[in-house]
């Protein structure tokens, strides 16, 4: 998967007019059956009978797959696996891979479209025989085919969302692991940064209308724990073209500050409306979902400044630090300017990290079980670019359980604070009084 800078330049210039141009969502998701699997016999989940091989291994390569957008109306995300794919082949050529195996990832296009992430998925475990997928996008896609991958056995490894339905009861699906802070977290963490910043004062909440915006609402109530007035619920389906009428409903009920849970296209033209439409300076909270540059590309640098979010990584631009300097080296070798650098292929470098991490552990002789548990092993584990430490366990599928806060400033994200810890605590759980206040690493503020 080696790209020329000229690819990823317009790569990433055709996903930002394609969030301009489309919605984020499909209106066929609640059509899907998820239950509607072919007539086939069910692998065990563990290991394979004896004189069956493991699926997706061979004496010399290990196949990974995943369903994601590479086009559609969230294709920005794009980044993600194409960075990824780069840094197996990185591991590949410098490594020889894991284990003396080299890794193969299929890149499937669901373009954001729950029936088509069935349908793929279907084909990589049945036709591709893939050993596990591996960080597939998209919550309403996933939640199509997260049943369906656990009846098949296949380990599903670090979904690249923050949904809780991932990692709220790991003896239910014990394949799922998931790789984001989950949003009731996060969002637990927003709504304690608004109860000590705003006592007394009033907010409001624009929320996507599924999983991801319930999460968040959830993790905002908890955190602000009746403190801060909450003076509207805006939310808003994922084919709306804008937010500006739940923006003018809830300047209209004068909140002193709002919480976006939504993506970049929708978040950066929502603060644009407030700023540049009603001159409307209130304060900003949006999810690390929309904490990235493409968002900023949006919105624009003055429009978009003050902006807080979290933030899970050292940032592009903090080049002493020994991470971002093999990040930015990985960059290179993939035929990639270094201004390509972003919280996008950050993100990247730490799942592809864990990825790398959790077949090593798994031995010479891996199996899908043996996947499993050696995820689960892994306890105080940092990846290069990492703030925090992942933590896993056989009750604890949930590897980012620490939030700091960061905030645009100058044209870039930088590491503020607070930030705060629930580590080991289930979702069900949280609460305000789950948060421990941690430092932040050395190095991390500018």
């Amino acid at each position: 998967m080696r790209i020329t800078k000229m690819l990823w330049v317009l790569g990433i210039l055709l996903a930002c007019t394609m969030l301009f141009l489309a919605a984020c969502g499909d209106d066929d998701g609640d059509d899907v059956d998820p239950t509607d699997t072919p007539d086939v016999t069910e692998p065990d989940a563990t290991e394979p009978p004896d004189g069956v091989d493991v699926p997706g291994i061979t004496d010399t390569e290990i196949v990974l797959g995943t369903h994601t957008s590479l086009t559609g109306p969230i294709a920005a995300y794009s980044i993600i696996p194409t960075f990824v794919g780069s840094y197996f082949d990185y591991i590949n050529e410098t490594e020889g891979g894991v284990n003396g195996r080299t890794i193969t990832y299929l890149v499937e296009d669901d373009q954001y479209s729950p029936p088509l992430a069935v349908d793929l998925t279907r084909k990589l475990v049945e036709q591709d025989g893939i050993f596990a997928l591996f960080n597939a996008l998209g919550t309403p896609n996933h939640l199509q085919v997260i049943d369906y991958l656990q009846d098949q056995g296949v380990p599903d490894m670090f979904a690249a969302t923050g949904a809780t339905e991932w990692v709220k009861d790991p003896a239910a699906r014990p394949l799922t692991f998931g790789s984001n802070p989950n949003y009731t977290g996060e969002f637990l963490v927003a709504g304690k940064y608004i109860s000590d910043t705003f006592p007394g004062g009033k907010y409001g909440v624009i929320l996507q209308n599924d999983d991801f915006g319930a999460d968040g609402l959830v993790g905002v109530k908890l955190g602000v724990n009746d403190t801060v007035e909450l003076v509207g619920e805006e939310p808003y389906e994922v084919t709306d073209p804008d937010l500006n009428s739940q923006i003018d409903r809830l300047r209209a009920a004068e909140a002193d500050v709002v919480v976006i849970v939504s993506t970049p296209l929708l978040t950066a033209n929502a603060i644009k409306h407030a700023r540049l439409d009603l001159n409307w300076d209130v304060p900003f909270i949006i999810s690390a979902v929309s904490m990235n540059e493409l968002t900023m590309l949006i919105a624009g640098e003055d429009v978009i400044e003050g902006t807080i979010g979290a933030v899970a990584t050292f940032m592009q631009w903090q080049e002493d630090h020994p991470g971002i300097q093999k990040h930015l080296e990985i960059l290179e070798f993939a035929g990639i300017d270094r201004a390509g650098a972003s919280v996008l292929t950050l993100y990247s470098q730490y799942v592809a990290e864990m990825m790398i991490e959790t077949l090593s552990r798994a031995g010479d002789n891996p199996t899908r079980q043996g996947l499993i548990d050696a995820a689960e092993s892994m306890t105080d584990w940092f990846c290069s670019v990492c703030l925090y430490a992942v933590n896993f366990s056989a009750s604890d599928h949930d590897p980012s359980q620490t939030v700091a806060l960061g905030e645009y400033k100058g044209g870039r994200i930088e590491i503020t604070g607070p930030a705060y810890t629930f580590e080991g605590i289930a979702v069900a759980d949280l609460t305000v009084d789950s948060l421990e206040e941690v430092d932040l690493p050395e190095g991390a503020l500018p």
